[in-house]
Protein backbone atom coordinates (compact mmCIF):
# COMPACT_ATOMS: atom_id res chain seq x y z
CA UNK A 1 0.00 0.00 0.00
CA UNK A 2 1.26 3.48 -0.86
CA UNK A 3 2.10 5.89 1.97
CA UNK A 4 -0.57 8.15 0.55
CA UNK A 5 -3.41 5.63 0.55
CA UNK A 6 -4.33 5.90 4.22
CA UNK A 7 -6.08 9.28 4.02
CA UNK A 8 -8.54 11.29 1.97
CA UNK A 9 -9.04 15.04 1.84
CA UNK A 10 -12.49 16.54 2.26
CA UNK A 11 -13.76 20.13 1.84
CA UNK A 12 -14.29 22.33 4.89
CA UNK A 13 -17.18 24.16 3.28
CA UNK A 14 -18.87 25.23 0.07
CA UNK A 15 -16.61 26.26 -2.78
CA UNK A 16 -16.86 29.49 -4.72
CA UNK A 17 -14.28 28.28 -7.26
CA UNK A 18 -16.44 27.00 -10.11
CA UNK A 19 -13.80 26.30 -12.75
CA UNK A 20 -10.34 24.76 -12.83
CA UNK A 21 -9.24 27.66 -15.02
CA UNK A 22 -9.61 29.94 -12.00
CA UNK A 23 -6.90 28.11 -10.06
CA UNK A 24 -3.35 29.48 -9.91
CA UNK A 25 -0.50 26.94 -9.88
CA UNK A 26 2.23 29.57 -9.71
CA UNK A 27 4.76 28.69 -7.00
CA UNK A 28 6.97 31.17 -5.15
CA UNK A 29 9.52 30.62 -7.93
CA UNK A 30 7.05 31.72 -10.59
CA UNK A 31 6.63 28.26 -12.13
CA UNK A 32 4.35 25.29 -11.48
CA UNK A 33 5.33 23.28 -8.37
CA UNK A 34 6.70 20.19 -10.14
CA UNK A 35 10.39 19.23 -10.33
CA UNK A 36 11.94 16.26 -12.10
CA UNK A 37 13.88 13.80 -9.98
CA UNK A 38 17.54 13.84 -11.13
CA UNK A 39 17.53 10.19 -12.15
CA UNK A 40 19.61 8.61 -14.86
CA UNK A 41 17.49 7.17 -17.67
CA UNK A 42 14.87 9.84 -16.92
CA UNK A 43 16.08 13.39 -16.35
CA UNK A 44 18.46 14.03 -19.24
CA UNK A 45 18.76 17.24 -21.25
CA UNK A 46 15.75 16.50 -23.48
CA UNK A 47 13.39 16.03 -20.54
CA UNK A 48 14.87 18.98 -18.60
CA UNK A 49 14.25 21.30 -21.55
CA UNK A 50 10.70 20.05 -21.98
CA UNK A 51 10.02 20.45 -18.25
CA UNK A 52 11.00 24.10 -18.57
CA UNK A 53 8.89 24.59 -21.66
CA UNK A 54 5.95 23.31 -19.63
CA UNK A 55 6.52 25.82 -16.83
CA UNK A 56 8.15 23.32 -14.46
CA UNK A 57 11.75 22.70 -13.40
CA UNK A 58 13.85 19.82 -14.66
CA UNK A 59 17.06 18.81 -12.90
CA UNK A 60 19.84 17.30 -15.01
CA UNK A 61 21.11 14.08 -13.41
CA UNK A 62 24.77 13.59 -12.44
CA UNK A 63 25.37 10.04 -13.70
CA UNK A 64 27.44 10.85 -16.78
CA UNK A 65 30.94 11.94 -17.72
CA UNK A 66 31.95 15.47 -16.77
CA UNK A 67 32.26 16.41 -20.44
CA UNK A 68 28.78 15.17 -21.30
CA UNK A 69 27.30 16.96 -18.30
CA UNK A 70 28.96 20.24 -19.32
CA UNK A 71 27.75 19.81 -22.91
CA UNK A 72 24.21 19.08 -21.74
CA UNK A 73 24.17 22.14 -19.49
CA UNK A 74 25.16 24.22 -22.51
CA UNK A 75 22.39 22.69 -24.61
CA UNK A 76 19.79 23.37 -21.90
CA UNK A 77 21.04 26.93 -21.36
CA UNK A 78 20.57 27.74 -25.06
CA UNK A 79 16.84 27.09 -24.67
CA UNK A 80 16.46 29.74 -21.89
CA UNK A 81 14.24 27.57 -19.66
CA UNK A 82 14.24 27.22 -15.86
CA UNK A 83 16.44 24.27 -14.90
CA UNK A 84 18.57 22.73 -12.19
CA UNK A 85 21.71 20.61 -12.16
CA UNK A 86 22.57 17.76 -9.80
CA UNK A 87 26.08 17.24 -8.45
CA UNK A 88 27.61 14.62 -6.18
CA UNK A 89 29.99 14.85 -3.22
CA UNK A 90 32.84 12.68 -4.55
CA UNK A 91 35.52 13.98 -6.96
CA UNK A 92 34.68 17.34 -5.46
CA UNK A 93 36.87 19.54 -7.67
CA UNK A 94 35.10 18.20 -10.76
CA UNK A 95 31.65 18.49 -9.18
CA UNK A 96 32.36 22.06 -8.08
CA UNK A 97 33.51 22.99 -11.59
CA UNK A 98 30.27 21.61 -12.99
CA UNK A 99 28.27 23.58 -10.43
CA UNK A 100 30.17 26.76 -11.33
CA UNK A 101 29.48 26.20 -15.02
CA UNK A 102 25.79 25.59 -14.33
CA UNK A 103 25.43 28.74 -12.24
CA UNK A 104 27.27 30.82 -14.84
CA UNK A 105 24.87 29.49 -17.48
CA UNK A 106 21.68 30.37 -15.67
CA UNK A 107 20.79 27.31 -13.58
CA UNK A 108 18.08 28.05 -11.02
CA UNK A 109 18.95 25.17 -8.68
CA UNK A 110 22.07 23.24 -7.72
CA UNK A 111 20.99 19.93 -6.21
CA UNK A 112 23.51 18.09 -4.06
CA UNK A 113 22.16 14.67 -4.93
CA UNK A 114 22.67 12.12 -2.16
CA UNK A 115 20.26 9.69 -0.53
CA UNK A 116 21.17 10.42 3.08
CA UNK A 117 20.52 14.00 4.17
CA UNK A 118 21.94 13.46 7.63
CA UNK A 119 25.64 13.16 6.71
CA UNK A 120 28.17 15.80 7.86
CA UNK A 121 29.51 16.48 4.35
CA UNK A 122 26.22 18.14 3.41
CA UNK A 123 26.64 20.74 6.12
CA UNK A 124 30.12 21.69 4.91
CA UNK A 125 29.11 21.71 1.25
CA UNK A 126 25.97 23.77 1.83
CA UNK A 127 27.87 26.46 3.69
CA UNK A 128 30.62 26.49 1.06
CA UNK A 129 28.22 26.84 -1.87
CA UNK A 130 26.03 29.44 -0.14
CA UNK A 131 29.15 31.50 0.51
CA UNK A 132 30.33 30.97 -3.07
CA UNK A 133 27.08 31.75 -4.90
CA UNK A 134 25.05 33.84 -2.46
CA UNK A 135 21.59 34.40 -3.88
CA UNK A 136 22.59 33.66 -7.49
CA UNK A 137 21.16 30.14 -7.27
CA UNK A 138 18.99 28.01 -4.99
CA UNK A 139 20.58 25.06 -3.20
CA UNK A 140 18.76 21.75 -2.74
CA UNK A 141 19.59 18.57 -0.88
CA UNK A 142 18.15 15.74 1.19
CA UNK A 143 16.74 13.29 1.82
CA UNK A 144 15.38 13.68 5.33
CA UNK A 145 12.24 12.65 7.21
CA UNK A 146 12.50 14.59 10.48
CA UNK A 147 12.60 18.22 11.54
CA UNK A 148 16.11 17.67 12.87
CA UNK A 149 17.12 16.80 9.32
CA UNK A 150 15.29 19.67 7.64
CA UNK A 151 16.60 22.15 10.23
CA UNK A 152 20.13 20.87 9.67
CA UNK A 153 19.91 21.44 5.93
CA UNK A 154 18.30 24.85 6.34
CA UNK A 155 21.02 25.95 8.76
CA UNK A 156 23.63 24.67 6.31
CA UNK A 157 22.40 27.01 3.59
CA UNK A 158 19.96 24.87 1.61
CA UNK A 159 16.86 26.56 0.22
CA UNK A 160 15.09 23.34 -0.85
CA UNK A 161 14.84 20.20 1.28
CA UNK A 162 13.95 16.87 -0.29
CA UNK A 163 11.70 14.94 2.08
CA UNK A 164 11.15 11.19 1.85
CA UNK A 165 13.01 7.93 2.44
CA UNK A 166 11.76 4.68 0.99
CA UNK A 167 8.45 5.96 -0.36
CA UNK A 168 9.33 5.75 -4.06
CA UNK A 169 8.56 2.86 -6.36
CA UNK A 170 12.27 2.83 -7.19
CA UNK A 171 13.44 2.70 -3.56
CA UNK A 172 14.15 -0.35 -1.39
CA UNK A 173 15.79 1.46 1.53
CA UNK A 174 13.06 0.44 3.96
CA UNK A 175 13.41 -3.24 3.08
CA UNK A 176 17.22 -3.16 3.26
CA UNK A 177 17.88 -0.84 6.21
CA UNK A 178 14.63 -0.50 8.13
CA UNK A 179 14.91 3.28 7.75
CA UNK A 180 11.83 5.16 6.55
CA UNK A 181 8.66 6.96 7.48
CA UNK A 182 5.16 7.57 6.19
CA UNK A 183 5.63 10.26 3.55
CA UNK A 184 2.83 12.53 4.74
CA UNK A 185 4.01 12.43 8.36
CA UNK A 186 7.53 13.30 7.21
CA UNK A 187 6.28 16.24 5.13
CA UNK A 188 4.12 17.53 7.95
CA UNK A 189 7.00 17.56 10.43
CA UNK A 190 9.66 18.90 8.06
CA UNK A 191 7.36 21.69 6.86
CA UNK A 192 7.87 23.35 10.24
CA UNK A 193 11.32 24.34 8.95
CA UNK A 194 11.35 27.68 7.11
CA UNK A 195 12.49 26.38 3.75
CA UNK A 196 10.99 25.01 0.53
CA UNK A 197 9.81 21.47 1.19
CA UNK A 198 9.94 19.03 -1.74
CA UNK A 199 7.85 15.87 -1.49
CA UNK A 200 10.23 13.32 -2.97
CA UNK A 201 8.90 9.80 -3.35
CA UNK A 202 5.59 8.25 -4.23
CA UNK A 203 4.08 11.20 -6.10
CA UNK A 204 3.20 8.96 -9.02
CA UNK A 205 -0.38 10.25 -9.46
CA UNK A 206 -1.97 13.72 -9.13
CA UNK A 207 -3.85 12.79 -5.94
CA UNK A 208 -0.55 12.21 -4.15
CA UNK A 209 0.64 15.66 -5.19
CA UNK A 210 -2.53 17.18 -3.73
CA UNK A 211 -2.04 15.27 -0.46
CA UNK A 212 1.60 16.37 -0.34
CA UNK A 213 0.54 20.01 -0.64
CA UNK A 214 -2.13 19.49 2.01
CA UNK A 215 0.50 18.32 4.50
CA UNK A 216 2.88 21.20 3.81
CA UNK A 217 4.95 20.50 0.71
CA UNK A 218 5.79 23.47 -1.50
CA UNK A 219 6.89 21.36 -4.48
CA UNK A 220 6.58 17.77 -5.65
CA UNK A 221 9.40 15.79 -7.24
CA UNK A 222 8.34 13.44 -10.02
CA UNK A 223 10.30 10.34 -10.94
CA UNK A 224 8.19 7.27 -11.67
CA UNK A 225 5.58 9.29 -13.54
CA UNK A 226 8.22 10.87 -15.79
CA UNK A 227 9.77 7.52 -16.66
CA UNK A 228 6.79 7.10 -19.00
CA UNK A 229 7.57 10.31 -20.91
CA UNK A 230 8.73 10.11 -24.51
CA UNK A 231 11.40 12.68 -23.61
CA UNK A 232 12.87 10.58 -20.79
CA UNK A 233 16.32 9.10 -21.39
CA UNK A 234 15.07 5.52 -21.12
CA UNK A 235 14.56 4.95 -24.82
CA UNK A 236 15.28 1.25 -24.17
CA UNK A 237 12.30 1.04 -21.81
CA UNK A 238 14.36 0.38 -18.69
CA UNK A 239 14.08 2.42 -15.50
CA UNK A 240 15.84 2.06 -12.19
CA UNK A 241 16.51 3.75 -8.89
CA UNK A 242 19.87 5.40 -8.34
CA UNK A 243 20.73 2.90 -5.58
CA UNK A 244 19.79 -0.10 -7.72
CA UNK A 245 22.17 -2.85 -8.83
CA UNK A 246 21.97 -1.63 -12.42
CA UNK A 247 23.17 1.85 -11.46
CA UNK A 248 25.91 0.46 -9.19
CA UNK A 249 27.23 -1.70 -12.03
CA UNK A 250 27.24 1.20 -14.49
CA UNK A 251 28.53 4.02 -12.30
CA UNK A 252 30.47 2.58 -9.34
CA UNK A 253 33.55 0.44 -8.85
CA UNK A 254 31.83 -1.97 -6.50
CA UNK A 255 28.35 -3.07 -5.53
CA UNK A 256 27.47 -2.11 -1.98
CA UNK A 257 24.03 -1.88 -0.41
CA UNK A 258 21.34 -2.36 -3.07
CA UNK A 259 18.55 0.03 -2.09
CA UNK A 260 16.97 0.66 -5.49
CA UNK A 261 14.59 -1.23 -7.72
CA UNK A 262 14.43 -1.80 -11.47
CA UNK A 263 11.54 -2.27 -13.88
CA UNK A 264 10.72 -2.23 -17.56
CA UNK A 265 8.26 0.12 -19.24
CA UNK A 266 5.87 -1.09 -21.90
CA UNK A 267 6.46 1.06 -25.00
CA UNK A 268 2.70 1.32 -25.48
CA UNK A 269 2.47 3.23 -22.19
CA UNK A 270 4.88 5.97 -23.24
CA UNK A 271 3.39 9.42 -23.87
CA UNK A 272 4.49 13.05 -24.34
CA UNK A 273 5.80 14.73 -21.20
CA UNK A 274 3.31 17.55 -21.65
CA UNK A 275 0.46 15.07 -21.34
CA UNK A 276 1.86 13.73 -18.06
CA UNK A 277 2.42 17.19 -16.59
CA UNK A 278 -1.03 18.32 -17.70
CA UNK A 279 -2.56 15.39 -15.80
CA UNK A 280 -0.84 16.60 -12.64
CA UNK A 281 -1.67 20.25 -13.20
CA UNK A 282 -5.35 19.69 -13.95
CA UNK A 283 -5.63 17.12 -11.15
CA UNK A 284 -4.40 19.65 -8.61
CA UNK A 285 -6.62 22.35 -10.08
CA UNK A 286 -9.63 20.06 -9.91
CA UNK A 287 -8.93 19.35 -6.24
CA UNK A 288 -8.80 23.09 -5.64
CA UNK A 289 -12.32 23.54 -7.04
CA UNK A 290 -13.61 21.08 -4.44
CA UNK A 291 -11.66 22.75 -1.64
CA UNK A 292 -12.46 26.39 -2.48
CA UNK A 293 -8.84 27.23 -3.33
CA UNK A 294 -7.86 29.90 -5.85
CA UNK A 295 -4.25 28.76 -5.44
CA UNK A 296 -2.73 25.36 -4.66
CA UNK A 297 -0.93 27.07 -1.76
CA UNK A 298 -4.30 27.38 0.02
CA UNK A 299 -4.89 23.62 0.12
CA UNK A 300 -3.54 23.06 3.68
CA UNK A 301 -5.99 25.62 5.06
CA UNK A 302 -9.09 24.60 3.11
CA UNK A 303 -9.28 20.84 3.67
CA UNK A 304 -9.84 18.29 6.38
CA UNK A 305 -7.89 15.04 6.49
CA UNK A 306 -9.80 11.85 7.22
CA UNK A 307 -8.79 8.22 7.44
CA UNK A 308 -9.89 5.99 4.59
CA UNK A 309 -11.20 3.74 7.38
CA UNK A 310 -13.25 6.55 8.87
CA UNK A 311 -15.87 5.08 11.20
CA UNK A 312 -19.47 5.65 10.31
CA UNK A 313 -22.24 6.52 12.76
CA UNK A 314 -25.46 4.62 12.14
Amino acid sequence: MSDFDSVYLIPKGISSVSSRTEVDLCSKLGVAPFISSPMKNISGSELVIEMGRNDCIGILHRFDSALNRINNIGIIAENKVPFGVAIGINNWEVELAIADYAVNNGAWIICIDVANGYIPQLGKIGKLLKSRYGNDVFLMSGNVITIEGSDYLKESGYDFVRVGIGSSKFCATREVTGIGRNQLAAIEECSETDTYIVSDGGVSIPANAVKSFAFGADFCMLGTALSYANEAENKDGKAWGMASKANHVENHKEIKSIEGKEFNIDPSEKKPLKEILDQFKWGVKSACTYLNCKSYKEIPYKCKVVSVNEKLDY
